[in-house]
């Protein structure tokens, strides 16, 4: 094993601004991460930063498998002025109300 690993990368601790739900996702910095547990405000939680899940999504949009996903205001969008998500796992069209992202794979 390499002396300078750190750790493997699937998780990541974040200090909530506010209160965070078990499975919301949580945008730190230009990625996201999904919390793992409910975590009070200005407390640390981990977070998941490898993964696909189901995320709540613009009911509005209509996303294509492989798009390119972004978190605003606490949804998936194809909206680029939100903080970068990850890749669409299936596609989920308008009315509908989740998407599975791939979280931070491909980049923009």
């Amino acid at each position: 094993m390499a002396k300078n690993l750190v750790q493997s990368g699937q998780t990541l601790n974040f200090t909530a601004a506010a209160a965070v739900m078990s499975g919301q996702a949580v945008a730190i910095g230009d990625m996201i991460v999904v919390s793992h547990g409910d975590v009070a405000a200005g407390q640390v939680g981990v977070g998941h930063a490898v993964g696909v899940f189901d995320l709540p999504k613009t009911a509005a949009a209509d996303i294509a498998q492989g798009a390119s996903v972004y978190l605003k205001d606490g949804e998936i969008g194809t909206d680029n002025t939100g903080v970068y998500a990850g890749k669409a796992w299936i596609t989920a069209g308008g009315g509908t109300t989740s998407v599975h992202v791939a979280i931070n794979v491909g980049g923009v």
